[in-house]
């Protein structure tokens, strides 16, 4: 397989083939044309080039508002979006700020290493590495 056949499998696969080849909605067999035989990000509609899938693991966002300014793609839109280039991270946690929240107790340690992740850390010198408060 052809470097450019694998690229457009590979944007195919991640749901992005449709973005980079436009109305035309192109196949691995009938590549859209392009310059120097090199893959380039296409433009969306409006001129924006598309943003960055989360990394894996990330919990699923919902789709863009249609029509929307939602830069991070978090399904929130405009005025109402507080981090309009950092998408929430949906854990149930002031999610409607549109902003990511990586210590939701505001403990100090972040959620991915806490233990208690909405009970803080009570600082007392036991224990004071797994985000839980010592009874």
């Amino acid at each position: 397989m052809s470097r450019m056949a694998s690229i457009l499998v590979l944007l195919a696969g991640l749901g992005l083939l449709a973005n980079a080849c436009g109305p035309s909605q192109a196949s691995p067999q009938e590549p859209a044309a392009s310059s120097g035989g090199q893959a380039a990000e296409a433009p969306q509609a409006g001129g924006e080039t598309p943003a960055e899938p989360p990394p894996e693991g990330t919990p699923p966002n919902p789709p863009p508002a249609a029509g929307g300014d939602d830069p991070d793609f978090d399904g929130i839109v405009g005025a109402a979006d507080a981090c309009a280039n950092e998408p929430e991270d949906r854990d149930g946690f002031q999610d409607e700020d549109g902003c990511p929240d990586m210590d939701n107790d505001g403990d100090g340690t972040s959620d991915v290493n806490d233990l208690c992740p909405v009970e803080p850390e009570d600082a007392d010198g036991v224990q004071d590495e797994d985000g839980c408060p010592d009874a």
